[in-house]
């Protein structure tokens, strides 16, 4: 019994490790689309998509609807590593 709060911190730990690194890659994930859409957008307005330039689609519809799938994401992550640190 005196390895139980050694192995409550080994847990602690582990669920902090996946934690940030789960919040790290979909940060960067985050950061490579804002800076992808802003440093491609004259090249992208080449690009018609349902009569608007590229860029003006996924500045006003295309970058909202990729970081409420980045929440979305992060919610499943989320969930996935507290059930894995809880045993259920």
């Amino acid at each position: 019994m005196n390895n139980a709060p050694e192995l409550a911190g080994s847990v602690s730990k582990q669920y902090w490790r996946h934690t940030k690194r789960l919040t790290v890659s979909l940060l960067c994930c985050w950061g490579a689309l804002c800076f992808s859409m802003l440093f491609f957008a004259r090249e992208l307005s080449t690009l018609v998509f349902f009569g608007w330039p590229f860029s003006f689609y996924m500045a006003a519809q295309g970058l909202t609807l990729s970081f409420v799938l980045i929440l979305a994401i992060y919610s499943l992550g989320m969930r996935w590593i507290s059930r894995k640190q809880t045993g259920s």
